[in-house]
């Protein structure tokens, strides 16, 4: 692994790349379909607790020497890096008011002459954008006193929802595991509990700094979360022990999906996902789907229902949109088991 390094600077720490990951060749170039391209690192800014994780820099490509930013510790491992930025103007001008190396402003500065500049509206996911708060909500600890949980009587905190869909994954000590779209990363630090390593991906660059930050402060290890496209992920076949994914199913394609996290899982093992079955937002997909079509999707796509999953669940779960609109679903929870033997 190449490493270069330039500078180390005092700043608010907010969670840094784990650089080890790459002396394990977790990340490939998205680039090129076969995943056979380890991603090494380039560090201009060094952590001031720890020099040897990165702060700011690149994962680079040996091959097509494509380049992927490390930005306040975060790597964004997108193919289309203008098309990313375009949909989140106002973040972009974060990164670029908020980088600190003179590498990172000269990669932005050319970035930011392809960028469609007509796209001012944040993206709902993005700290300005309308879910953004909805899910750091879940992390408040003081829910006494919300007017409709005490209004409701409720008994659990919205966040112990998490603890529940994930209580009975088997503790996997050596094992690895991938939470897809796992937003502020509530169900990635449950999954830790479990596993020897979790990953967290997530789409909004928002989502994965608060997420990076909470780990930091609680001091958890055994993760890590990046910026990365669920339908084009910088990991290599068979990488995974376990698969989670929260309420991805009706904004993704599943014909594209499942085959995906078919290829990531070893054989035998599972993928768990959860979804309200809500098509009333802006942009979804698999309009049509209910827990029938779900199950029957997987099992076509080399999946097997497990035998506790193959009836509907109905598990409540909240967000809270502002002071006066909550969002309350059942979502359904399925396990699916990857059979081996089925080709794509």
């Amino acid at each position: 692994m190449r490493h270069r390094q330039t500078s180390i600077i005092e700043c608010k720490k907010i969670g840094s790349l784990k650089t080890s990951l790459l002396n394990f060749k977790f990340f490939y170039c998205v680039n090129h379909v076969e995943k056979k391209y380890p991603l090494y690192l380039e560090s201009h800014i060094t952590d001031p607790l720890d020099g040897n994780e990165c702060l700011e820099g690149f994962l680079i490509c040996p091959e097509c020497k494509k380049k992927f930013p490390i930005i306040e510790g975060i790597a964004i491992i997108v193919g289309d890096i203008v098309k990313y930025a375009s949909k989140r103007v106002p973040t972009f001008g974060k990164w670029f008011s908020n980088s600190k190396s003179v590498e990172m402003k000269s990669f932005l500065k050319d970035l930011s002459l392809d960028i469609d500049k007509s796209h001012q509206k944040e993206d709902r996911y993005e700290e300005d954008g309308l879910y953004f708060q909805s899910y750091k909500w879940l992390h408040n600890e003081n829910f006494e006193s919300d007017k409709f949980l005490h209004l409701m009587r409720w008994k659990i905190k919205p966040s112990d929802v998490y603890r529940k869909l994930t209580s009975n994954i088997p503790f996997n000590p050596e094992g690895i595991a991938l939470d897809l779209g796992c937003a502020l990363g509530l169900s990635t630090m449950e999954l830790a509990k479990k596993f020897s390593f979790v990953f967290g991906i997530d789409s909004s660059f928002s989502f994965i700094r608060e997420a990076k930050k909470k780990i930091s402060e609680q001091g958890v290890t055994n993760m890590e979360f990046i910026v990365s496209d669920i339908l084009d992920l910088p990991f290599r076949n068979q990488t995974f022990d376990l698969i989670f994914g929260l309420n991805i199913v009706e904004f993704l394609p599943v014909d594209d999906l499942l085959p995906k996290i078919h290829h990531l899982l070893k054989p035998h093992s599972l993928f768990i996902t959860t979804t309200p079955y809500d098509y009333n937002r802006e942009i979804v997909y698999n309009r049509n789907m209910n827990d029938q079509i779900l199950r029957s999707t997987l099992e076509k796509k080399g999946f097997e229902v497990t035998l506790r999953t193959k009836k509907e669940a109905f598990i409540p779960w909240i967000l809270k949109v502002n002071e006066r609109t909550y969002l309350f679903y059942f979502l359904d929870l399925i396990e699916a088991r990857k059979i081996s033997k089925h080709k794509y």
